[in-house]
């Protein structure tokens, strides 16, 4: 079954990546790239389109924090510096790297194609098991298929975060759904050492402990791991930058600010003027498909963690990189696996995605922005 569900819809979605990263060669390169050698030379760490392309704008930060940790570059909110991004996932990408030492930033992107695409597909093979017990084989097919076809997809292959915060979110969901809060909870605690937002994981598990009742108080203290990840990891950057908020000041250098979220969703051009309707669709399609998910006991948990996902985007006052954290929130993608079983939806799903992906990842190889 893992060969069929999850090896070989994922060989083929990349092996069409790599084709189109191939054909975009033919097309000159964005010159508002933000490493303007990388542009220029036409590659960013390794001299191969094909593979490169993977490699675009926050896979430089990710891969310093790996190779070099953090340090500031400047002050704090107005100077962009990799104390922006949080550290598990290069932490990892350097375990790797001194286990498989190399020399050079090809070395360190190898290392980081090979954590993410390792930790892709044990996501993909807990979330189809999570979807099959939620639903039945087909919905769970569907529902991996989905996540490797939306649009922001080929982002689970690249040196970001994505794939791994995928990875410990499902398994996180998945083992307090089975009754094992303490294993969910440290599993939620490195979700929060991931991303922004990981912590907000405690939300769900905390429902969960509530719903199954029984041991409710060592479910819940369970279900502040997640606090104490995102704890340690703002003690470390005060550490770093002498700030005690450090862990959102950082952020501002990016044009992000408490918002209100419909500012944030109706006039997004106000704080970026690269955004437009595509984040605000991610957002709302995600946010509509999660609240589906909230009509039923057993998935209601999963609409949750969906929906309050989604609020430090809302929050921020940009949608800056709204599609790419999408790509994670896996309920949306269990509800289309769901509501796929009418053929006409599944196959305006799957063309869909798949002209969407590949568009972006066209751009993206070239060095566009693309939300």
């Amino acid at each position: 079954m893992f060969l069929r569900a999850i090896l070989l819809p994922f060989l083929w979605t990349r092996l069409l990546l790599l084709g189109v990263a191939w054909f975009g060669v033919q097309m000159s390169v964005s010159w508002t790239y933000p490493f303007p050698e990388a542009a220029r030379r036409g590659w960013a760490f390794v001299p191969a389109p094909w593979l490169d392309a993977f490699g675009r704008w926050d896979a430089h930060w990710y891969l310093d924090v790996a190779s070099r940790g953090y340090e500031l570059r400047g002050p704090l909110s107005t100077v962009q510096s990799n104390v922006a991004f949080f550290p598990l996932y290069p932490w990892t990408v350097r375990a790797l790297h001194a286990v498989v030492p190399g020399q050079g930033e090809a070395s360190w992107f190898l290392a980081a194609m090979a954590v993410s695409n390792a930790a892709l597909l044990g996501a993909l093979w807990l979330l189809w098991r999570l979807a099959r017990d939620l639903s039945d084989e087909e919905a769970a097919t569907r529902t991996v298929l989905y996540a490797l076809l939306f649009p922001a997809g080929f982002v689970l292959s690249a040196p970001y975060p994505e794939p791994l915060f995928l990875l410990l979110s499902v398994a996180s969901l998945s083992a307090a759904l089975k009754g094992r809060p303490w294993m969910a909870g440290i599993l939620g605690l490195l979700l929060a050492l991931t991303r922004p937002g990981g912590a907000l994981v405690a939300v769900p598990l905390a429902w969960i402990a509530f719903e199954r009742g029984g041991r409710r108080l060592p479910a819940l203290i369970a279900a502040a791991l997640p606090g104490v990840g995102l704890a340690a990891h703002a003690t470390n950057l005060w550490r770093v930058t002498g700030d005690p908020l450090g862990i959102f000041h950082a952020q501002a250098a990016w044009g992000r600010a408490l918002t209100a979220p419909w500012r944030t969703l109706l006039h997004p051009r106000d704080f970026h003027p690269w955004m437009g309707p595509l984040e605000a669709l991610a957002i709302l399609l995600v946010a509509g498909l999660s609240a589906w998910l909230l009509r039923r006991k057993e998935t209601r948990a999963l609409g949750i963690w969906a929906l309050v996902s989604l609020l430090p985007v809302l929050l921020s006052g940009t949608l800056l990189s709204s599609v790419r954290f999408a790509a994670v929130l896996f309920p949306a993608f269990l509800a289309l696996g769901i509501l796929g079983r009418r053929p006409g939806l599944d196959r305006v799903v799957v063309i869909g995605f798949s002209f969407g992906q590949a568009t972006l990842f066209f751009f993206w190889a070239r060095f566009f922005w693309v939300g």
